[in-house]
């Protein structure tokens, strides 16, 4: 974490805003250890005196959430795993662990997103799938009137592929925030390394270490937290554009991460968001779900009708998100690797929202 990249952000503390008092900014207290301007291991202290939060730097990412405890319990393991172990041991400790373990599951899973986000840029296999998230990017951002400026949010960012083209394309801050420390750790290489180290998993539990030069990375102008899309750890109207790509079904409260993305940006601003509706009890509680129950009720349970209702300018859903959708396009191809013959083929609802001034 640049230190400058606190002063331009002011962050807030986020379990100030859940308990309903006025969120300070969170100021930087001791720095345990740095490289340069980089504050690799550290802390955010909540200034209010009512609470003194005290918000974790690790591996230069920042962990600003309300439950500390309840993250920790999810997020330990993958805090603790080291990352400089041998290719040829942590295949021992695969075959050790097996299918299914948390080893197993956090490994598919940088495979799935590592592979979806940095594998056009690997010279050995080459991705050439237009349904990459760099292909959904490109048609995201052509939803736009104009190109992306100024400071953007990328909720979600997981291994930070979007971060970077944004923070490329804008030359200013782009900030990708995500809860799973794992998936930040790839990115945050990347920023401070200009490479990402990724497991590619070929078939059952045997992966494959990729190191995949990523050129040109903008490092200056990336910034990654590892926060709550539905409880941001940033004041109103403090983006001028965000990202939440297959992300809303993701997400434990897919309306508090639309009523965040409304909060946060500034009047006017653009918000381009994609999702499968892909809804899973495991991610989100089955009362969270837009959409995908009551199929005898006038929408037929279509998820798509009530997110558009929900983001209708007159409200019709009962609540105010501050974001109107400006355009949509259905449909749009994303694919998730699973292993060398195998992934997941979805097609996905995207809209370009604006909120309202």
């Amino acid at each position: 974490m640049l230190p400058e990249h606190l002063e331009r952000l002011q962050p807030v503390c986020p379990a100030c805003r859940v308990a309903g008092r006025d969120a300070p900014s969170l100021a930087l207290g001791t720095v345990a250890r740095a490289e340069g301007d980089d504050v690799l291991e550290g802390v955010l202290v909540c200034p209010e005196p009512e609470c003194r939060r005290e918000h974790p730097i690790i591996d230069g990412i920042p962990v600003v959430v309300a439950d500390l405890v309840s993250w920790a319990a999810h997020q330990l393991d993958a805090v603790q795993r080291r990352d400089d172990l041998t290719a040829f041991t942590e295949s021992m400790l695969g075959d050790a662990a097996g299918p299914g373990s948390a080893l197993d599951r956090e490994r598919t899973n940088l495979s799935g997103y590592g592979r979806g986000h940095w594998g056009d840029l690997d010279p050995d296999d080459p991705l050439e799938d237009a349904a990459s998230l760099a292909g959904l990017l490109e048609t995201a951002l052509g939803m736009l009137e104009a190109p992306p400026r100024g400071v953007w949010l990328d909720a979600g960012c997981a291994v930070g592929r979007a971060t970077l083209e944004l923070a490329r394309r804008t030359g200013e801050l782009a900030v990708g925030v995500d809860l799973s420390f794992a998936m930040l750790r790839v990115a945050e290489r990347v920023r401070r390394e200009g490479r990402a180290v990724v497991p590619l998993r070929r078939v059952g539990v045997v992966y494959e270490r990729r190191e995949i030069a990523v050129p040109d990375v903008p490092t200056e102008h990336m910034s990654l937290w590892c926060a709550d899309a539905a409880v941001l750890p940033f004041g109103d109207g403090a983006f001028d554009g965000a990202l939440s790509l297959n992300v809303l079904d993701c997400v434990a409260s897919p309306l508090g991460h639309l009523l965040e993305l409304g909060r946060t940006l500034s009047g006017g601003a653009p918000a381009l968001l994609s999702t499968p509706y892909d809804w899973a009890p495991t991610a989100t509680p089955f009362e969270g779900w837009l959409g995908g129950h009551s199929q005898r009720a006038d929408a037929g349970g279509s998820s798509a009708a009530e997110l558009r209702r929900i983001l209708s300018p007159v409200a019709p859903a009962g609540v105010d998100t501050g974001l109107v959708v400006a355009s949509e396009l259905d449909r749009v191809p994303w694919r998730v690797y699973s292993n060398e013959r195998a992934g997941v083929e979805y097609a996905v609802h995207l809209l370009a929202l604006a909120r309202t001034a």
